[in-house]
């Protein structure tokens, strides 16, 4: 592979060992580089990929010699191997148990690497075309936090094809996204799925894109938020139609640049002109009911909601509800109070995947936290860090993205397979990070104003040598 001259504008750092991990690992890496160093040289874009070989089998040919190396003819992309041997993940508490440090591994890479900005992802990921073209841009900025939604596809992906047919195939087959908002499962033609359980009915062609909170329930009652600006997306239609929104004031809410005023439970009224596929809605407000009126509209109207009455059955019940929590033995129950200051809304879903900063941030914090565990909930503290340290978080909207190519149920986290992945660490005695501890570390953060540090100088395995390769 030809090599890179310079400093890389981008490093791309990811963990891998050749031991079939979430299934047909070498398939999937195989298809992470191909798409990589494609899409460097397709936009001109010089980047590095650091992958991490943390402890390899074996038994088992090393990454440098199972994967077959892409040319690179125009020498954007750069690829090093950092071997860390067995010896040194013998180190750890459960090296038995867990053959992979996923997040110490990183930190390996990230602190070895050498682009100005560094992204943090794994081995099964391919960056949508629209990404990539804004990367190449150069336009990223030093005290910016980057995440983006992830798209889950299905496990199919051609490797041998180019970047463009992969990328097509990806868009194609998409399984769930993994948003800001909560992890949506997907219709054929890509809308966020209703949840059984919403605020609309299922087949009426309406979806709820980016600005909505899941579904929540509150006294039986389920509702939605919308704390700024959210899209509703519809499955166009050749007529002209009205759409409803019931909601709870006093709000001022704006449509499509006009402004309604809704006091008490209101009834809103937006008209929607033939194959419109989206309508914006801005304001701060609970919305209890989406659907299509049957009475056309030419404006935007509020009136008062007729008076429903609640099951108090319902009321019970809904009181009753516990979510259930993670029962590992890292983290300490939740004990913020009302009164203390809820931690910054971040888009912590899959952000292992998916998080970029600049080297200075990532050397300022010394990486993820460095537990013995296994790497739950790990990324999510290391985003209020470095939130809290002074990375201002910015979501990529859409279309940029990245795809993640499905793995075995519970090898890591899904929506399906979360009961497969707790059993399997409860039966190993691996513990991992609580979700409940991350949120107070980040309400601390939020109350004193500062972000945490957890690693100690040698973070990311710096006072060892590591072996490096380059295909």
């Amino acid at each position: 592979m030809a090599q890179l001259i310079g400093v890389p504008y981008l490093s791309v750092v990811a963990a891998a060992r050749n031991d079939d991990h979430g299934g047909n690992l070498l398939r999937r890496l195989q298809i992470f580089v191909n798409a990589l160093v494609g899409q460097a040289n397709r936009h001109s874009l010089p980047i590095e990929l650091v992958l991490v070989e943390w402890n390899p089998p074996a038994e088992k040919p090393p990454l440098i010699e199972a994967i077959r190396w892409p040319a690179d003819p125009g020498g954007f992309c750069a690829i090093r191997i950092l071997t860390v041997p067995a010896a040194v993940h013998r180190r750890y508490l459960h090296w038995e148990a867990q053959p992979l440090y996923q997040m110490i591994a990183k930190n390996a890479g990230i602190r070895r690497a050498k682009g100005e900005f560094i992204l943090a992802t794994n081995v099964d990921i391919l960056l949508s075309d629209e990404l990539m073209r804004f990367l190449a841009e150069r336009r990223l900025q030093p005290e910016r936090m980057y995440r983006t939604d992830r798209h889950d596809v299905a496990e199919d992906v051609p490797v041998d094809a180019g970047v463009e047919d992969q990328l097509a195939y990806c868009d194609g087959h998409r399984l769930r996204i993994n948003a800001r908002e909560g992890t949506f499962s997907l219709t054929p033609e890509g809308y966020p799925m209703p949840r059984p359980a919403d605020i609309v009915s299922i087949g009426d062609g309406i979806f709820f894109g980016r600005g909505w909170s899941a579904p929540e329930q509150h006294f039986g009652q389920l509702s939605r938020r919308v704390t700024g600006t959210a899209k509703i997306l519809l499955r166009p239609s050749p007529e002209a139609r009205a759409l409803f929104l019931e909601i709870d004031g006093p709000s001022e809410i704006r449509v499509q640049s006009v402004t309604a005023h809704a006091e008490g439970r209101s009834l809103v009224r937006i008209p929607v002109p033939a194959n419109v596929p989206e309508i914006v809605v801005e304001g701060f407000f609970r919305a209890f009911r989406c659907g299509w009126d049957r009475a056309a509209v030419n404006r935007l109207t509020v009136s008062k909601a007729p008076a429903r009455l609640i099951p108090r059955a319902a009321q019970f019940l809904a009181r009753a509800i516990a979510w259930s929590k993670s029962p590992g033995p890292i983290g300490l129950p939740w004990r913020r109070k009302g009164s203390a200051p809820p931690p910054a809304e971040l888009h912590i879903n899959a952000c292992g995947d998916f998080t970029l900063l600049h080297r200075s941030h990532w050397m300022e914090l010394r990486g993820y936290p460095e537990f013995d565990s296994y790497s739950m909930n790990i990324d999510a503290a290391f985003c209020y860090m470095a939130h809290y340290g002074g990375a201002i978080e910015e979501v990529l909207p859409e279309p940029m993205r990245i795809y993640h190519i499905e793995h075995a149920a519970g090898s890591g986290w899904t929506p399906e397979g979360q009961k497969l992945l707790f059993d399997r660490l409860a039966a190993k005695g691996v513990p991992w990070l609580d979700w409940d501890q991350v949120l107070e570390w980040a309400a601390d953060m939020e109350r004193f104003r500062t972000t945490m540090v957890f690693n100690r100088e040698g973070w990311g395995l710096g006072a060892d040598e590591l072996q490096e390769a380059r295909p």
